[in-house]
């Protein structure tokens, strides 16, 4: 293999390989971009079995071929060359010549054989979307997704199509919270979503890389797995095979009261008290009066903090008869107070556009429901805490 590519074009195309390649050392070869050159162009491929990239960039082909490379140290010694042409030529012991004038440097490769095919999936039928409505519905759901691989059927977003219109549905839980939006979406054979898909936390960190830039881009999938197409860059994201549970029953039904606050102020607040805040304790006390919000936090281990906020409160439904005998399964009346995680209430109101935002509640021990006032397609359910 032998060429010469602009530094731009290469910095491109190993930078989309980082989040790609398998960090943990669990395979060498997983840890390795592969390079190959035909025609008039570089191609650039990664993978860690799990999502999986290859994209395309112009060269001056004088040989063509193909080379593995350590990815990281490839595309650290690439961002630090000088602007302008790179010659690339890789030798007969597997190494890789990577200069520039009297710049030389040499990466010492693995055999070829020995990197994992990948998807070949680039022909198959694909719908055309607006990147920043994909990218909106997932930086609006990915905080949801749960970390934690026990709980592997939570670990991704879950894609559908809602019945009887041309919305797509995206929903991410993590068992202590919920998001859940709604956008137009075109769909048909070419992304079929009859029984809904898993999107991986990787896959779905990937995918928003790609996004980064406005325009359009393409999805279509198989089986196992979609596939994105940006320009000349293409992503396969290997779907998770566990079923997502029924989100249906986690979302209240018409709530007791409404609670319609400043967003921006609320999230002001809650960031400056989360200072304060430790792994042990994260809660925050709401206490909702006639026409205030009192939100509260105490540590202590550190300190605590107490802020105002007005708010407009509305009653939207008529209290139960006979009352219950349980305190828990009494509707909330004014004055109340409840308790939630300050990042978990911070964390959609960061993505929400709108100046007003609704908490919607029903009962001290059920989840606070966030809308954002004009965004009646968008949805975050947080559980309560107990303090």
């Amino acid at each position: 293999m032998k060429l010469h590519i602009e530094k731009d074009a290469l910095l491109q195309g190993t930078g989309r390989t980082q989040g790609v390649i398998d960090r943990r050392g669990t395979m060498p070869i997983l840890s390795h971009c592969l390079l190959e050159a035909e025609g008039d162009q570089l191609k650039i491929s990664a993978t860690d079995y799990e999502v999986s990239f290859r994209g395309y960039y112009p060269a001056q082909v004088l040989e063509n071929g193909g080379q593995t490379v350590p990815a990281i140290n490839f595309f650290n010694i690439v961002k630090e060359m000088p602007a302008g042409q790179i010659s690339i030529e890789s030798t007969d012991t597997s190494n890789l010549i990577l200069s520039r004038g009297d710049t030389r440097y040499k990466f010492l490769g693995l055999p070829m054989d020995n990197f994992p095919p990948l998807p070949n999936l680039e022909d198959r039928p694909m719908v055309t979307v607006k990147n920043a409505v994909l990218r909106e519905m997932l930086e609006k759901t990915i905080f949801s997704i749960a970390t934690e691989d026990l709980q592997q059927h939570l670990t991704g977003v879950f894609c559908e199509r809602v019945p009887d219109s041309n919305k797509l549905r995206l929903v991410s839980s993590d068992g202590h919270r919920l998001s859940l939006i709604d956008r137009e979406f075109l769909t048909g054979e070419e992304f079929e979503l009859e029984q809904g898909i898993l999107i991986p936390r990787k896959g779905v960190t990937e995918i928003l890389r790609l996004l980064a830039e406005e325009g359009e881009c393409a999805l279509g999938r198989e089986k196992k797995n979609l596939v994105l197409k940006q320009g000349l860059d293409y992503l396969y994201v290997r779907l998770l095979e566990k079923k997502f549970p029924d989100y249906h029953r986690i979302i209240p039904g018409s709530p007791h009261i409404r609670l319609a606050i400043n967003r921006k102020a609320l999230l002001e607040i809650l960031k400056r008290i989360s200072l304060l805040s430790t792994e042990k304790f994260k809660g925050v006390l709401l206490r909702v009066s006639d026409g205030w919000l009192d939100i509260r936090y105490q540590n202590p281990e550190v300190g605590g903090g107490d802020e105002r906020l007005p708010v407009t409160v509305t009653v939207l439904t008529e209290v139960e008869e006979p009352e219950p005998e349980k305190e828990e399964d009494r509707l909330l009346a004014v004055p109340f107070e409840v308790s939630y995680n300050a990042r978990y209430l911070m964390e959609p109101l960061s993505v929400m556009q709108s100046e007003e935002v609704y908490l919607e509640l029903t009962k001290k021990k059920k989840p606070v429901c966030l809308r954002d006032a004009r965004d009646p397609d968008y949805l975050s359910i947080v559980m309560p805490m107990d303090l």
